[in-house]
């Protein structure tokens, strides 16, 4: 009976130590999350760049779907085609948006958390995003 409690007592050390050093790692690793053309190259191209701007471009084929990425507090977005994108974020949440084709849609002040976006549509979705540095 010693032996299983010292063996149960080792096993609850070693989660409570695993689990610490996991939630206390979690806040760094949310802080890492790769911009969009690190996370997916095959989606977003960087078609021009300078000290102040970045300028993307976004490509989802129909029911493609990129890899979880963030966006820096100041964009602006450009809708090239009508879209059916779904917005995923890493708890399973999702939302699902529908833009138009010349829609624009500016945002300051606030940096997209983590989240993948995939093509809920039938036809391919363009979009070019302006960020801020």
């Amino acid at each position: 009976m010693t032996t299983k409690m010292f063996s149960t007592k080792r096993v609850s050390t070693a989660f409570i130590l695993t689990s610490a050093l996991l939630l206390g790692a979690a806040p760094a690793m949310a802080e890492e999350v790769p911009s969009a053309p690190e996370a997916s190259p095959e989606v977003y191209k960087i078609i021009a760049e300078n000290d102040q701007f970045r300028v993307i471009e976004a490509t989802w084929k129909p029911g493609q779907q990129d890899k979880f990425h963030s966006h820096p507090a100041d964009r602006v977005s450009l809708f090239e085609t009508n879209c059916a994108l779904r917005l995923t974020n890493p708890d399973g949440t999702y939302r699902d948006a529908k833009p138009k084709g010349g829609k624009a849609v500016a945002r300051t002040g606030k940096p997209v958390a983590s989240h993948y976006a995939k093509n809920m549509g039938d036809s391919i979705c363009i979009l070019r995003i302006v960020e801020l540095k």
